[in-house]
This record gives C-alpha cells, sequence and structure tokens, in this order.
C-alpha cells in the first residue's frame, strides 16, 4: 500500500512539473509569436494551452481520488492541497501566455518598450518556481519574490512609457493600449509564478506565506546588489 501511494504521489508531482514545462514552452512561444509577428507560434500556444487545461483536470481527479481513498498524513496533505493550488497558477499562466499570442495578430508594435525584459524575467521566474517545487527550496523560493518587485516596475515603466507615447500620438492608442495589456499579463505571469513558491513554503515546511510581504526597502537593496534595479 506504501508503494502504491507514494506511486500516485509522484504521478501528481510529475503532471504538475508537465504542466509547468508547457507553461514555460507557452510563455516562451507567445514571446517570440509577438515580437517575430510569427502567427504559426501562437497556435502552438493555443493548442499546448488546451494540454494544459487538460492535466490540471487530470491532476484534480487525482487528488480528488487520492483524499477520498487514502488518510494522508500532514505532510502528504499538504502536497495534495497545494499541488493543486499551485496546477491552477500554471494554468492561468497559460492562459496568460495564450492572450498574449493572440494579440501578436492584430498588434502593429513598433517599439515594445520593457515588455522583451518583462518576458525574460517572466519566463526565468516560472523556471525557478518549477525548481523550487522539485527541490523545496525556500531560499530560492523567497529570491523569486525579490525578482517580482523588478516586473512591477517594468510594467509601471511601461504603463507611463505607453501613456507618453498617446499624448504624443493619439492616433496610435490603439496599438499602444494592446501593448498595456500584454505588460499587464506578464505582470500577472510574475504574480502566478510568486504563489507557487509560497505554495511550495506552505507544502515544505507548513508555514503559511501566501499573505506575507518583503518590505520593498529591503527587496530594492537586494536588487541594488544585483545589479537589477
Amino acid at each position: 500500500m506504501t508503494t502504491y501511494i507514494e506511486n500516485n504521489l509522484e504521478n501528481i508531482r510529475s503532471k504538475f512539473l508537465l504542466m509547468g514545462q508547457l507553461a514555460t514552452d507557452s510563455l516562451q512561444l507567445a514571446m517570440e509569436s509577438l515580437l517575430e509577428g510569427d502567427i504559426q507560434k501562437a497556435k502552438i500556444v493555443r493548442k499546448k494551452d488546451e494540454e494544459i487545461d487538460n492535466l490540471e483536470n487530470d491532476l484534480s481527479a487525482n487528488v480528488t481520488s487520492h483524499l477520498s481513498t487514502h488518510a494522508p498524513v500532514a505532510t502528504d496533505l499538504r502536497l495534495l492541497v497545494s499541488t493543486m493550488k499551485a496546477s491552477h497558477e500554471i494554468e492561468r499562466i497559460g492562459d496568460e501566455a495564450k492572450a498574449i499570442a493572440r494579440r501578436s495578430k492584430n498588434t502593429a508594435i513598433h517599439d515594445f518598450n520593457k515588455i522583451p525584459e518583462m518576458g525574460e524575467i517572466a519566463l526565468e521566474m516560472i523556471r525557478d518556481a518549477l525548481c523550487v517545487f522539485a527541490e523545496f527550496d525556500e531560499t530560492k523560493a523567497k529570491n523569486i519574490w525579490t525578482t517580482d518587485l523588478k516586473v512591477d516596475q517594468l510594467n509601471s515603466d511601461n504603463m507611463t512609457f505607453c501613456q507618453d507615447m498617446v499624448n504624443q500620438d493619439p492616433a496610435s492608442s490603439s496599438s499602444i493600449f494592446e501593448m498595456l495589456f500584454i505588460s499587464k499579463s506578464l505582470e500577472r505571469i510574475a504574480d502566478h509564478a510568486v504563489n507557487i513558491s509560497k505554495e511550495v513554503v506552505f507544502m515544505a515546511t507548513s508555514r503559511d506565506v501566501r499573505h506575507e510581504k518583503v518590505k520593498k526597502s529591503k527587496l530594492k537593496k537586494t536588487l541594488n546588489k544585483k545589479g537589477v534595479m
């Protein structure tokens, strides 16, 4: 019975990591579709989003079945509940990647400002969140929270840039607003990566840090040391 339970838990973990890899690939393709104007890559992102949705449904069913047929110990219970919650964050990342890819078809943006940089950082945050999940690395989790401040700042920079562009050329407002939506999607993706890392901290330590805030002054000092800000 113990081996069966361990195999079932490992199957759930593996499905989550597969979802994460698909979401990472989706965002990578969505950014390439956007920056290169490659519509075919946008279509691939849509298909990957369907795969992510199906995997989330399977994972949720597996977790529900395990909870109803076994009496998991505290550590296993945290793993099951946190993995199911984190899988929803992955599903939302897939949705945001699809939204970015969809906008690549009708966006005539000549200056993406900070969006490419935001995309690179968001991708790295997802990869780090998956490593945190695989390794239960709390230090790396906190690094993700730090990096999120940089994404927030870039999103703010994009908003200022877009406002200036609209003031200079009101006729370009349509494409500028598309850029704002893309920037916001990337900011949300970074938030989802943070949420995943916080679920892992709870899973590994039983500490609920979902609403824990790190002082921005402390974060800025850390980012300055890293040369990020």
